[in-house]
């Protein structure tokens, strides 16, 4: 039956024909590992292209919902996480092949004559190779992907004539909508034809002029060895494709797919670093600052580019055998050596820079915080709307809006009134009993005239004792109080600094009264009215709260700095850090 079909099909497809074509043939000088790049790079191919129509069922191309389609694919999706993985180190490994195939043709002299334009052709599709890697990288509209574009967008449009390049790529001057969407159509439309109909002229060729044989061998020799095609070089090749596949299983299944950063946001800081497989050209920029740039950007890369398309005619030697063509072999050396070198500098640098590695570690918690909030239902803004999931997002919006035009939360504000990046801890109380007046305390209000305290007179230990009282009037907030400690402070605050002049426990006082200070209903009944009889009275500059806020907000808004200040002390890190 089986038979009958195939007859039935091949009588009427003329596959017979097809596959004699595919498969036929010989393979001068016997089969060999070095042949089966091309075959390789083919199989990477089909299979990130089947990979791409499983990705393209969930994703959606376009600013508000490619990072909220790109989570939930990779996070709530079953193997999700491993498609997309595979698909990412596929692309690392189509370069990676190419690369391989492209040197072995240069080793082999495969691209003299009659073989240019196959060697054309091989370039045209390393180049497309790339911009696949080029053009799939932003899709997420993570962090990573939006910077990085910021940062590619800027180079092209550095060049001569590099701007009318960037709208065209990116639809207009500013990455946006539009950029998200074009580097779809090339990266799932374009890129794809472009590569099947180079791929199939490349296999022409292949078939036109047949297989390079082996420079160690005389014609002769290579014809006295030759091999069919079918099975003894289809075997090898099949066997490389099978192990570069379960290399990309172990590498996928080992780094757990791949990184996906927290959504894009232009408004933030984000350090972008490019892709292993650009490192080489960015570390190359570096070298040209200023006015060389467009060394490193045009001249190197163009000249790199020229002499590569022109190698079947700078090569004049009078055979394809290695002696004969050293100057040739050597300057491809030095050109894979120099990319070599110049990536590994770059992982070397970013993995000394502090600055940069902490940035890395922060993103990296800011990510996994956003995708557990996606987990929860993206809202329709999308994006950085994600982070209205987190309970903190509210009390944090509801800060920014009352409290930061006249205090710092988290390095961001105002510095009219006092700080709150480390507010209420032990080190805050003991600054501001040295000096109130300082910018970070009072220093931006009217009590910016207030003297400092007399504790020059007080040694280390002393200073440190006051502190430690001053810090347990939080009372329960407190944190380890050391009694002892505190209880000599107390009689050094009452006796030798006599602050409870003008700061009772309890009661009216000219100062704040200081029992329970800095604990969350201390800072509630600040909010609310700071012109308490008990608080600042008639001195106080910060507006009453009560009626515009509620009082659930009201209780928030102190449990935010409460939180705070366990962060600083390092405790518990506030809920929603990295929002």
């Amino acid at each position: 039956m089986a038979g009958r079909l195939r007859a039935w099909l091949d009588d009427r497809l003329g596959l017979g024909v097809l596959s004699e074509w595919a498969v036929g043939g010989s393979v001068p000088g016997g089969a060999r590992l070095r042949y089966v790049f091309g075959w390789v790079l083919l199989y990477l191919f089909i299979q990130q292209a089947f990979l791409g129509i499983l990705l393209a069922f969930y994703y959606s191309p376009s600013v508000t919902s490619a990072w909220a389609s790109t989570a939930y694919l990779n996070d709530q999706v079953v193997g999700g996480w491993f498609i997309r993985g595979l698909h990412y180190h596929g692309a690392s490994a189509m370069i990676v092949v190419i690369v391989l195939h492209l040197l072995q043709v240069v080793f082999a002299g495969a691209y003299r004559k009659p073989r240019e334009v196959n060697w054309w052709s091989g370039l045209a599709l390393a180049g497309i190779v790339i911009l696949f890697a080029f053009t799939g990288y932003p899709l997420p509209w993570d962090q990573g992907a939006y910077w990085s574009t910021q940062v590619r967008s800027g180079i092209i449009a550095s060049a001569p004539g590099g701007e009318v390049v960037r709208d065209l790529m990116q639809g207009g001057s500013e990455t946006g909508n539009l950029t998200l969407t074009r580097y779809y159509a090339l990266h799932v439309f374009v890129l794809p034809l472009a590569f099947t109909l180079l791929a199939g002229l490349h296999l022409y060729l292949r078939r036109r002029h047949g297989p390079t044989p082996p420079v160690t061998l005389s014609d002769e020799e290579a014809a006295a060895r030759a091999q069919p095609f079918w099975p003894n070089q289809l075997f090898l090749a099949v066997v490389a494709m099978a192990l570069c596949g379960v290399i990309l299983l172990v590498a996928t299944i080992a780094t757990h797919g791949s990184e996906l950063y927290a959504p894009a946001d232009p408004s933030s800081n984000f350090t972008a670093r490019p892709e292993w497989y650009f490192l080489g050209l960015y570390q190359l920029l570096k070298l040209f600052p200023g006015p060389l740039a467009i060394v490193g950007k045009v001249v190197i890369p163009g000249a790199l580019a020229a002499f590569l398309f022109a190698l079947p005619w700078v090569d004049r030697a009078e055979s394809r055998r290695p002696r004969a063509r050293l100057g040739i072999l050597a300057a491809i050396a030095a050109i894979l050596s120099g990319a070599v070198a110049l990536s590994a500098v770059a992982i070397v640098d970013d993995a000394n820079n502090e600055a940069l590695q902490e940035g890395l570690a922060e993103a990296a918690k800011e990510a996994e915080k956003a995708r557990e909030l996606a987990k929860e239902g993206v809202p329709p803004a999308g994006g950085v709307a994600v982070w209205e999931n987190d309970p903190e997002f509210a009390v944090r919006a509801l800060f920014r809006e009352h409290c930061a035009n006249c205090h710092l939360l988290d390095g961001k504000g105002g510095e009219e009134g006092p700080s709150f990046d480390d507010y209420g801890t032990r080190e805050w109380v003991a600054a501001i009993i040295r000096n109130p007046a300082d910018p970070r305390f009072y220093g931006g209000t009217k009590h910016n005239t207030m003297e400092p305290l007399p504790v020059d007179d007080l040694g280390d230990d002393d200073l440190r004792a006051v502190s430690e009282y001053v810090y347990s009037l939080m009372g329960e907030s407190a944190k380890a109080v050391d009694s002892e400690l505190a209880a000599r402070g107390k009689a050094i605050y009452d006796d030798k600094l006599e602050c409870s002049g003008c700061h009772e426990l309890e009661g009216e006082s000219t100062g704040p009264a200081l029992k329970g200070r800095g604990s969350v209903d201390w800072l509630k009944r600040i909010i609310a009215d700071s012109s308490a009889a008990d608080l600042y009275t008639d001195t106080a500059e910060m507006p009453k709260f009560t009626g515009k806020l509620t009082p659930e907000e009201i209780e928030a808004l102190a449990q935010l700095l409460d939180r705070q200040r366990q962060k600083a002390e390092g405790g518990a890190p506030a809920a929603g850090e990295g929002a």
